[in-house]
């Protein structure tokens, strides 16, 4: 069924020789437009983490006005909770997100946690059997920062929930 001789052998070592240089190059070039790539979602990942905590670290404005336990506990409905890490946040309305940064302090890393409540009438924070209880009706919003055991809330200007 042939019609002619078959030819079994290897190729000149210059054909060889050429094919091996050529894998090399798709290799090297494989590896640089990997790296090159990781490269450039290192440095996006980076600038979008600097914008997020760059937008949570400028938080300012006035302390929250401090609200009677007893009018907290006296609503009719229950509120909405929360547990984040090791606090228990308690809302009557709006909404809230949180995330965690990280703070050098006499050369330690101290991380801690920062939640943003959208609009709630009253709002109450516990940690560790301290309970903090604040007044913020009137569509105030509020930033809460959790550091250690220290417990602040300033009242911030209004933003949406993503």
């Amino acid at each position: 069924m042939a019609t002619g001789p078959s030819l079994v052998g290897k190729l000149p070592v210059e054909v060889r020789a050429h094919q091996r240089w050529r894998r090399v190059g798709l290799a090297v070039g494989l590896v640089v437009v990997l790296v090159a790539g990781a490269q450039v979602m290192a440095r996006r990942d980076r600038a979008e983490e600097a914008r997020r905590d760059a937008a949570w670290r400028r938080l300012a404005g006035p302390s929250c006005p401090a609200l009677e336990p007893k009018i907290f506990r006296a609503q009719a409905r229950y509120p909405q909770a929360t547990p984040y890490d090791e606090v228990l946040y308690r809302r009557f309305g709006g909404a809230m997100t949180c995330t965690h940064l990280v703070d050098r302090v006499g050369g330690a890393k101290l991380r801690y946690q920062v939640c943003k409540f959208s609009a709630p009438e009253y709002l109450a924070v516990a940690q560790e059997g301290m309970e903090r209880f604040y007044d913020l009706s009137n569509g105030r919003s509020a930033a809460i920062t959790v550091k250690k055991d220290q417990i602040s809330c300033i009242v911030i200007s209004p933003f949406k929930v993503k």
